[in-house]
């Protein structure tokens, strides 16, 4: 499996609202970083991602582009898109 692969599993799960898959892609010395949440690992990452559906119930991620810069080092360009229909933070 490539980076690009991962990357592409990563945000299919955000899309398919699926926490668990979010959370098996990353090690488990593996660290989220976001302004909203801070940095936050293992079961935290799935509760992040749990929260904002809540808040947003339709939230998707377009990709723009996704590319691999460097060895092991993905960048993508991406759109969220949600409706604010709960709490957030």
């Amino acid at each position: 499996m490539t980076y690009i692969d991962m990357a592409k599993q990563y945000l299919d799960a955000w899309n398919a609202h699926d926490a668990d898959a979010i959370i098996k892609l990353f090690t488990s010395a593996g660290t989220y970083n976001d302004p909203s949440a801070g940095e936050i690992t293992g079961d935290a990452i799935g509760a992040n991602a749990r929260g904002l559906w809540s808040a947003f119930s339709d939230l998707t991620f377009e990709v723009v582009s996704l590319v691999e810069t460097t060895p092991g080092r993905v960048v993508a360009e991406w759109v969220m898109k949600g409706t604010n229909t709960g709490s957030f933070h």
